[in-house]
Parts: C-alpha cells; sequence; structure tokens
C-alpha cells in the first residue's frame, strides 16, 4: 500500500481534498447555490487511488426541501462519472445517502450542485471521505 498521504489535522472548509495519514477527506461547507452550477469540491489525487465515499448536504435547518430539486454531479477529469437528484418531493433524509467512489491517481475530481427547479439560492455542501491505497 502507497503511504504517500501528508498527515495533518482538520483543515477546516475548502474546495480541496485533505489528508490525515492514510486516509482523505474534503468538506465543501455551505456554499450558495441557485440554479447554476455551482462548484462545491475540486482537487487532483495524487500517484495512489482513494476508495471512498460522496454525500451531498443540506445546510438550512428547519427549512425542508420540499418545492425545490437539486442535482450533484461528480466528474473525474471534466467527464460526468455520477450524478445525484434530490427531487421534490423526498424525504430530506435523501440528502443523507452516498455515492460511492473509487477515484484513480492523477485525477482531477469536480463535485457541483445545482437548484434545478428555480433559481432560489440555498445553502448547500458535499462532503468526501476515503482511505488512500
Amino acid at each position: 500500500m502507497a503511504k504517500e498521504a501528508i498527515s495533518q489535522g482538520f483543515t477546516g472548509t475548502q474546495k480541496g481534498l485533505s489528508y490525515v495519514g492514510i486516509h482523505a477527506y474534503g468538506y465543501s461547507g455551505p456554499i450558495d447555490v441557485d440554479n447554476n452550477e455551482t462548484t462545491l469540491l475540486q482537487f487532483s489525487t495524487g500517484s495512489a487511488y482513494i476508495k471512498g465515499i460522496f454525500q451531498p448536504q443540506y445546510m438550512v435547518a428547519n427549512a425542508g426541501i420540499a418545492t425545490e430539486d437539486y442535482r450533484f454531479i461528480v466528474k473525474f477529469d471534466n467527464q460526468e462519472v455520477s450524478s445525484m437528484l434530490i427531487a421534490e418531493g423526498a424525504d430530506r433524509d435523501a440528502f443523507y445517502n452516498v455515492v460511492n467512489l473509487i477515484i484513480p491517481p492523477y485525477t482531477t475530481i469536480e463535485i457541483t450542485g445545482a437548484n434545478v427547479t428555480d433559481s432560489n439560492t440555498r445553502a448547500v455542501g458535499a462532503i468526501i471521505t476515503g482511505k488512500v491505497y
């Protein structure tokens, strides 16, 4: 197993990827998203691959999502590899679904979000966690 990850503590919200030992994480924090595709996370990997998960986040407490649809897209080297639509009327827990990922070495990752129902702005975010091999 490659052990090239840099050990560091929690670095807070950012669009990049952080390493703690052989684990990696990205946490965008709340980002205001309207009907334009908005970058939540963006980073490039090194020579190791990452086995991880992506989890979309709805950051507005007590606001519900009953009237708005949000689409989250995962791209590897600008190619869409996965997307998730949290649809109108969906249970708010749908935002806690995950997408399993195997991220290849030397790959640029971008995760975006957009309100596909209307132009309202809401705070959403992205979390990615994984193990570096």
